[in-house]
């Protein structure tokens, strides 16, 4: 009983002693990253980092470049000392630019370097979780490039080599100028610094900004008016003052997005450089050459509408820029002018307006004419319709008699046809009829001449034949003796007995004869019995009896 109390006390001690030690172990040596950490090992033993290095390899005294990911290490705390770091996080939407502090040293004016170099890197982290040593790597967070529908992304390269050509033109470029657009302006080719001719359309774009610029364009329709104060105003030729509301629409497509924004810029500059300069100008210009009077008639009012749409769509089409239409709302005159020419114009359509009046009554006499005419007319035609009718519909009538006339005609004749073909059945069915009969009572007469001579020529043979093969499968013939007498000793003789046995054998077709039970010592009762037929005779054997 001592012995067992003193094992279980040193079984609880040594239990004791391994939790202990193990508790120490882990609190000593074991560490653990919880999610979305890093853990950053310090060396603190090793050879020492060359001048420059930032991280230190395995090996050396320092920081390590590698880190350790979440979970639990076994770290020695005499060897190493621990920091444990979150890791860097990219939320959707933004980019991550890295700057690392380690790798090898670019090349002299390098701005963005690679993913083995020491700078600001070309490449930028997406979304998404990266475990980078924050002792060699700086993360600042950008918004990426969203490019909305209904824009595009104007691009401007912020580094790379200078492009090949400066100024060269699309018809005058060489090989390695293709870049140049007819306007003069040079575009950056791949690994260029400059402006992109080809634009970004919408959506989502990670890109470093600083290697690329990128300026949202909005494309598409717009409008602008000029009204009260924004209206067109010019001289007429005759020294008028012509005020014009007009509105304009534009459009700038997405081929043209660079051209225009190198040359111009953004929408408000194009309209301030562009529309607004230009459709004054016309207005100015093409309007001068007009009198004031000129602009109160329509066909020269649309003359002046045309020649402004057009040559403001021809100007705006050599800055790449598309007029769809340009159209004059309002034209204002002077009144001091207007009133005049106003008058002027009234009085004429009132003269105009008293001769069309007299024309009219002078007219409303011929037509009063024109009408009785024509009701006279009318009237004739009417007569004439009615005789067209009836004598239509004689005639009409004319033909339907005769054409039923026609049609009974062909009915009797038709009718005759089939009494004539039903006689010629009937007569043919009864010879037919008749032939028939002559022929069974031939075939008849020639079949039971046939039998008869079967039988010798023997029609008694015949005719008892055909009597027995009519006669019961169950006859039987039974004569009862009681003495000697006349009937006995005459029975072939008598009542023509044994020709009737004869047929009764004849009947059976068996071939076989009649046993005649007599004896003149048997004793009265004694009968004479034919057998009964158990086969009667086939139809194979009608033709030919057999004899006895």
């Amino acid at each position: 009983m001592i012995f067992n109390r003193y094992l279980v006390s040193m079984i609880l001690v040594v239990v004791l002693m391994i939790g202990v030690c193990l508790s120490v172990i882990y609190s000593m040596f074991m560490v653990y990253v919880p999610p979305g950490h890093m853990l950053v090992l310090i060396s603190k033993n090793g050879d020492e980092m060359p001048s420059g290095q930032m991280l230190a390899k395995p090996g050396q005294k320092g920081v390590l470049e590698e880190v350790l990911g979440e979970g639990l290490h076994f770290v020695m705390p005499v060897i190493y000392h621990t920091e444990i770091k979150p890791i860097v996080r990219i939320p959707p939407g933004k980019i991550g630019v890295v700057v690392s502090k380690v790798g090898k040293l670019p090349a002299s004016g390098t701005i963005l370097v690679g993913e083995d170099e020491r700078g600001t890197r070309r490449r930028v982290l997406t979304p998404g979780a990266y475990r980078l040593n924050p002792y060699g790597y700086v993360i600042t967070e950008h918004d990426a490039v969203l490019i909305r529908a209904g824009y595009v992304g104007f691009v401007t390269s912020l580094v790379g080599r200078e492009p090949k050509a400066l100024t060269a033109k699309a018809a005058d470029a060489k090989p390695g100028q293709e870049n140049a657009s007819a306007s003069g302006i040079v575009f950056a080719g791949e690994g260029e610094r400059g402006v992109h001719k080809d634009v970004l359309p919408p959506g989502l774009y990670y890109l470093n900004p600083l290697e690329f610029r990128v300026q949202e364009v909005e494309v598409g329709m717009y409008q602008i008016n000029f009204l009260d104060k924004n209206n067109i105003r010019f001289p007429s030729k005759d020294a008028f003052d012509i005020t014009i509301e007009a509105t304009v629409e534009w459009e700038l497509f997405p081929e043209h997005v660079a051209e225009v924004m190198v040359e111009f810029g953004n929408k408000q500059a194009i309209e301030e450089k562009i529309i607004i300069p230009q459709s004054k100008s016309i207005g100015r210009i093409q309007g001068s050459s007009y009198g004031a009077k000129e602009f109160l008639l329509g066909m020269e009012r649309e003359k002046f509408q045309q020649t402004f749409t057009h040559e403001l769509e021809r100007i705006c089409e050599m800055k790449n820029v598309t007029v769809h239409s340009a159209f004059i709302r309002h034209l204002t005159i002077p009144d001091n002018l207007l009133m005049p020419i106003r008058e002027s114009f009234i009085s004429v359509e009132r003269e105009k307006t008293a001769k069309v009046w007299e024309e009219t009554k002078k007219s409303a006499g011929d037509l009063e004419r024109e009408r009785s005419m024509i009701a006279q007319r009318r009237a004739e035609v009417t007569a004439q319709t009615a005789a067209l009718v009836n004598i239509t519909q004689a005639e009409a009538d004319q033909e339907i008699g005769r054409v039923e006339a026609d049609t009974r005609l062909q009915v009797a004749q038709k009718q005759q046809e089939i009494a004539s073909i039903e006689a010629s059945k009937t007569i043919m069915l009864g010879d037919a009829a008749a032939t028939v009969v002559r022929l069974k009572g031939e075939a008849t007469s020639k079949g039971i001449e046939a039998k008869i001579k079967a039988f010798g020529d023997n029609p008694k043979a015949f005719v008892n034949f055909s009597f027995a093969r009519k006669m019961s499968p169950d006859l039987k013939l039974r004569m009862m003796y009681s003495g000697p007498g006349t009937l006995w000793t005459d029975l072939s003789g008598t009542a023509g007995i044994p020709d009737l046995a004869g047929m009764k054998l004849l009947r059976d077709g068996t071939g076989t004869h009649a046993t005649l039970e007599n004896s003149a010592s048997s004793s009265p009762g004694t009968s004479i019995t034919t057998p009964e037929v158990e086969h009667p005779i086939g139809p194979s054997q009608e033709s030919t009896p057999q004899s006895r």
